[in-house]
C-alpha cells in the first residue's frame, strides 16, 4: 500500500512513519504539501496527534474535496483521544486509528482500511459500467437494529456500555457465561460482542479466538476488558483479532469510542460486500459468481482507465484449464460441465473487488484492481494449487485438470485490449499473435 504522511510539522510526520516501521508497513513517505494528493495515492494518513488535531480537520476536508482525492483518509491520533463514539464519518474522514496502538493491532488496522478503500472504489466503477451498459442496481442501506452482547461477570464496564449503547438507540445483551454468550450468537445478530477478562483471562481469549475461527462472526468487533497492567492478556486478545483492548481502571468512554469506530467501519465493510455481490449478480452469473464475457470486457476498459488516471496498480491473471497430461479426453458435454465447475472456483477464491470470467472453453481471466504483479502471482498460485487438488463432478472419473497460468500488469497508456493480449499470449499458438 502507499500511504502518504500529512503532518503540519516534520517531526510529527516522523513520528508517525516511524509508529508504521515498528508495525511493519514500510514506504511510507512524507507529503510534500499537506493538502495535495498526488497521484497513486492510496492511504492519506493525518497526523491527529496533541497539537496537529485542530489543522488535521481542515486537511482532511481539503483531501475529500480534491479532483485525485486519496483511496482512504486517516486520521492517527492517541488511544486516549479517539473520535466521538457514533456511527457517522466525520470532517472527510474515512477512518481513525490509534497510532500509539500495538505494532500488530496498528498494522491490521491499515491494512483492513486498505482492504475497505479498494472494495469501495471497485463498487464505484461496477455501478458506473452498470448505468453504461443500461443496467440499474438499486442502493442497499443497513438499517439493522445496533445491538452488543455482553460476556463475562458484571462490572462497571458494562453499565457504561449499556449507556452509551442506549444512546445511540442501540441495546445490550447480558451473558454472564461463555455457554450463554454462544447460544446467543447463534441464535441472533450482534454488531459487537465485549468480553470481560478481568477474572477469567483464558476464557476471555479463547471466546475471542474461537469468534475469529468462525466464519460468520470472524468480522465482529471484539473488545476485551482486562485487568490494569495485564500486558500479557492485552497482547493476547489483540493477537487473536480484538479491535481493542480497554483495562478495568480505565475511563470506559475511551475503549467504546473505538469499539464504535470499528462497529460503523464494519457496517460499511457488509454494505459494501453486498453492492459488489450484487453488481456481480448483474453482469453475469448469481450462479457462478462469473461475470459475462462483454460486461466483463466493458468493465475491463473502465479499470484500465481509472488505474491511469489514479496511478494506481492494475493487474490481470489468465489461467487455462486443461485435462492433465496422459489423462482420457474428455467428452464436450463433460467438458463443457468441467470447465464450468472449475470456472466457479476460481471466481470464489479472489477478493469481492475482483472480476472473473470464462472466455471460450478453456480459459478464465480474472482483473485485480490496486494490485502489483507480485500480488497477481501470489493469486494465480494460490487458485492453481486448488483447482489442481480438486475433483469435479463432471470429470467422470475424477480425471485431474491442470491450470497453466498468466500474470501481467498494466503499462504506463496500455489498453484494456492491449492488456489482455498479453495475458494470453503464453497460451496462443506461436505465431498467432503477430
Amino acid at each position: 500500500m502507499r500511504i502518504v504522511i500529512r503532518s503540519p510539522t516534520a517531526e510529527g510526520a516522523r513520528a508517525a512513519r516511524d509508529k508504521l516501521h515498528s508495525a511493519g508497513v514500510q514506504g511510507a513517505v512524507f507529503g510534500v504539501d499537506p493538502f495535495s494528493a498526488p497521484d497513486g495515492e492510496e492511504i492519506s494518513l493525518i497526523d491527529a496527534t496533541g497539537a496537529a488535531r485542530g489543522a488535521a480537520h481542515e486537511i482532511a476536508r481539503a483531501l475529500a474535496e480534491a479532483p485525485n482525492r486519496p483511496s482512504s483518509i486517516v486520521a492517527g491520533v492517541e488511544w486516549t483521544r479517539p473520535p466521538v463514539a457514533g456511527l457517522a464519518r466525520g470532517y472527510g474522514l474515512d477512518a481513525w486509528i490509534p497510532l500509539d496502538a500495538p505494532p500488530a493491532l496498528l498494522a491490521r488496522h491499515l491494512s483492513a482500511i486498505e482492504r475497505a478503500s479498494i472494495a469501495q472504489e471497485e463498487r464505484a466503477r461496477r455501478r458506473a459500467t452498470a448505468e453504461t451498459l443500461g443496467l440499474e442496481v438499486p442502493e442497499r442501506r443497513d438499517r439493522a437494529l445496533l445491538k452488543c452482547l455482553y460476556i463475562g461477570a458484571p462490572s462497571r464496564f458494562f453499565l457504561a456500555l449499556e449507556r452509551t449503547f442506549a444512546a445511540h438507540r442501540g441495546l445490550v445483551t447480558a451473558a454472564f457465561t461463555s455457554f450463554t454468550g454462544f447460544d446467543h450468537l447463534h441464535d441472533e445478530a450482534f454488531e459487537a460482542v465485549v468480553i470481560n477478562g478481568v477474572e477469567d483471562t483464558s476464557t476471555a481469549i479463547a471466546l475471542c479466538a474461537a469468534l475469529r475461527r468462525n466464519a460468520g462472526l470472524h468480522h465482529l468487533p471484539t473488545l476485551v476488558v482486562t485487568r490494569p497492567g495485564d500486558a500479557a492478556t492485552e497482547a493476547a486478545a489483540i493477537d487473536r483479532g480484538a479491535a481493542a483492548v480497554a483495562t478495568e481502571d480505565a475511563a470506559p468512554e475511551i475503549g467504546l469510542a473505538w469499539l464504535f469506530e470499528a462497529i460503523r467501519r464494519e457496517r460499511e465493510r457488509r454494505g459494501v460486500e453486498r453492492d459488489l455481490a450484487s453488481l456481480r449478480e448483474r453482469l453475469g452469473d448469481g450462479g457462478t459468481g462469473l461475470w459475462s464475457t462483454p460486461h466483463f470486457e466493458a468493465h475491463l476498459r473502465r479499470l484500465t482507465h481509472d488505474h491511469h488516471a489514479t496511478g494506481r496498480d492494475l493487474s490481470l491473471v489468465a489461467l487455462k484449464v486443461l485435462p492433465a497430461h496422459g489423462a482420457r479426453e474428455p467428452t464436450q458435454s463433460v467438458w463443457r460441465r468441467t470447465f464450468r465447475e472449475a470456472a466457479t472456483l476460481a471466481g470464489r477464491l479472489i477478493r469481492d473487488a475482483d472480476s472473473a470470467a470464462a472466455f471460450g472453453r478453456d480459459l478464465i481471466l480474472v482483473a485485480l484492481p490496486a494490485t502489483a504483479l507480485s500480488g497477481a502471482r501470489r493469486t494465480s498460485e494460490r487458485m492453481a494449487a486448488v483447482g489442481e487438488c480438486t475433483a469435479f463432478a463432471g470429470g467422470e472419473g475424477g480425471a485431474p485438470l491442470v491450470f497453466e497460468q498468466s500474470s501481467v500488469e498494466l503499462q504506463d497508456g496500455e489498453s484494456a485490449a492491449a492488456l489482455m493480449a498479453r495475458a494470453i499470449a503464453p497460451f496462443m499458438p506461436r505465431g498467432a499473435m503477430a
